[in-house]
């Protein structure tokens, strides 16, 4: 029976149109549209012209339209759906090509069918772009920056990709995975729910919750059997999710292997129907405490096929050691697991023997008359027992307050800091019997000497002298990182491109609170206005970051003039494709001053190198 409100078709014994919900007629009351004069009086016929205009907004997707990429339109309203069935049910799934919301998503296939809930496959209809940073995937292709983390979208490829669509009269039948949704949450290890939304359909209010389709690989069903670093990844992975959870006060409630989703060497959470949600600043911790043994149970499954026991060892010994932690509850957060595990991984890839190749290279710049920056590498190469393990001190400092000023306050701030170095740091590195101090706190104390020499020239000197500073200690296969102001530390290697600082500007704070857009941030008239610097005041903390450094990975200092002038992927292209870590520093000087070189140019970059 056709609707005379929106023209669709709807089964013969409907009662209310099926699209827009109007009140359809008895079929005794429906006039026959004509009489066919050759025949019998009685019988009557559809009319053999064009279809009435479908005027309801929803067209049928073309059968040979790829579930992968954009889905085609056909100009006939009828031409390839389904109708529905003669015993009509109170709630009754859509047919396949329907679209939802303002025709954002098409219904690929019913996945599950009841008088409750229905279960649908879809395809965005919305060109998308994933994030290579964060791996976030809801980016709207012709983003230039990604909304999560805000790096570069360029050179992209659009996608569109596949969601599982939750549908319901009772809203309390998905309020958790509706209300995840509006929480507006992302993490990489998690496809937590995307977005919610209700329609009005066949005259009755359904709602609808939308999930990221997980791969068909759960933990309980791979392949292959996994090798033992992949699983202690997936378990990095995932424990970070949980900790980002927690962290939002939700607890998973499901940290089993039937609710991992395995996408090439990424493991996921899926499937937040059991997630609970628990009351900011409670002392109430056991929700969060049985995900965390809920997931390393998993793990150990995954590794020996065994339940876990005390008694079943597994190698290396430190990951035997996380277990009995986990268990015993000696780890108290999903954070502290994580970083556990982090730590396995450090030692299964740490290398017994490993070099550091280093170039450096400073220049004046194509505009200014005297270079402020200054930068000091300090090494010592030592090799015991036929194992390399070397240390380095390495600092690049940008000097603010023009000649007789900037130079003597990166000048001193350098001064300084090698000094301090050959006094506290080297000394114990070349004697087996001695510990190595606290790299975070010898940072600490670093910066802080450093700013005092500084602060108390610029006071008797009676100028507004000041330097940025960033500097990284190398050892034992770790860099520790400490800066102040905007000159940077990057890390580089076959996953792309990392920035490991974050900028003490002006323009850096109004992009974290979300005033401007990174590219709006890259052309502010105050973008080299900073808060935070060397010299400015009695005191000054600087922020610390550690990152696991692994053979073929470079680690990048440098200061604005460097990374202001010369975009991150060509930055990238630059350091990788270079012979050397000395002819990187070159080409990227090269590239900035061909950029106009407005400012000092400094580089200073470390390649580990293994030798065993």
């Amino acid at each position: 029976m056709k609707c005379v409100n929106c023209g669709t078709q709807n089964a013969d014994d409907a009662r209310h149109c099926r699209r827009c919900g109007a009140v359809l007629p008895a079929a005794s009351e429906v006039t026959p549209e004509f009489e066919d004069r050759s025949g019998d009086a009685g019988a009557t016929q559809p009319l053999g012209g064009p279809a009435p205009e479908d005027t309801s907004g929803t067209r049928p997707l073309h059968d040979s339209g790829p579930r992968s990429g954009p889905l085609e339109i056909l100009g006939n309203p009828e031409t390839g759906t389904r109708p529905l069935s003669h015993t009509r049910m109170f709630f009754e799934a859509l047919p396949e090509r329907a679209l939802l919301h303002d025709d954002q998503y098409a219904i690929c296939a019913v996945l599950e069918e009841s008088n409750m809930l229905n279960v649908y496959s879809a395809a965005s209809r919305r060109a998308m772009v994933e994030c290579k940073q964060c791996s976030f995937a809801r980016n709207n292709f012709g983003d230039q920056y990604c909304l999560q983390c805000g790096a570069s979208l360029a050179n992209a490829e659009p996608m569109y990709p596949n969601f599982v669509i939750k549908e319901t009269l009772a809203a309390d039948a998905i309020a958790i995975e509706r209300q995840l949704a509006e929480m507006g949450l992302h993490h990489g290890g998690a496809l937590l729910p995307v977005e919610t939304f209700s329609e009005t359909l066949v005259g009755t209010r359904r709602v609808y919750v939308v999930l990221p389709e997980p791969s068909p690989f759960s933990g309980a069903h791979l392949p292959n059997p996994p090798e033992m670093t992949d699983v202690v990844n997936w378990g990095m992975q995932l424990a970070d999710a949980l900790a980002y959870l927690h962290k939002n006060n939700v607890a998973f409630g499901a940290a089993n292997l039937e609710h991992m989703s395995l996408s090439g060497k990424a493991m996921h959470w899926f499937n937040f129907a059991s997630a609970r949600f628990q009351t900011p600043g409670t002392r109430n911790r056991k929700s969060y405490t049985d995900d965390m043994q809920s997931l390393a149970a998993s793990l150990f499954v995954l590794l020996t096929g065994k339940v876990y026991s005390p008694e079943i060892e597994v190698t290396p010994p430190v990951l035997n050691d996380v277990f009995h932690q986990v268990f015993a509850g000696q780890l108290q957060t999903a954070s502290q697991f994580a970083d556990r595990l982090r730590d396995v991984i450090t030692e299964i890839r740490r290398p017994t023997s490993y070099d550091l190749r280093v170039g450096r290279l400073s220049d004046v710049g194509q505009v200014r008359q005297i270079n402020e920056d200054g930068l000091l590498t300090l090494e010592i190469g030592r090799v015991h027992r036929s194992i390399s393990d070397p240390i380095g001190v390495y600092v690049v400092a940008d000097g603010m307050g023009g000649h007789l000023a900037g130079d003597i306050a990166s000048g001193m701030a350098i001064q300084a800091i090698a000094k301090h170095a050959n006094e506290t740091l080297l000394p114990p590195s070349l004697d087996t019997t001695s510990r190595l101090p606290d790299m975070e706190v010898w940072l600490r104390e670093t910066v802080e000497l450093a700013n005092t020499i500084v602060h108390e020239q610029r006071r008797l000197a009676g100028t507004n002298m000041g330097t940025t500073l960033v500097m990284a200690i190398v050892v034992q296969g770790q860099a520790h990182i400490a800066h102040v102001g905007d000159s940077r530390a990057y890390l580089i290697n076959e996953a792309g491109l990392k920035q490991l600082t974050v900028d003490h500007s002006l323009v850096q704070r109004l992009v974290d609170t979300k005033q401007l857009t990174p590219e709006e941030a890259r052309n502010h008239p105050q973008k080299h206005v900073i808060y935070k610097n060397l010299g400015d005041r009695p005191s000054v903390v600087p922020d610390i970051t550690r990152v696991e450094l692994q053979p073929g990975d470079r680690l990048l200092l440098c200061s604005d003039g460097l990374w202001d002038y010369i975009g991150e992927d060509k930055l990238d292209q630059i350091v990788t494709q270079a012979a050397s870590p000395q002819e990187a520093c070159r080409q990227l000087i090269d590239a900035a001053n061909a950029n106009g070189g407005p400012d000092n140019i400094t580089a200073v970059i470390v390649q580990m190198e293994s030798l065993g």
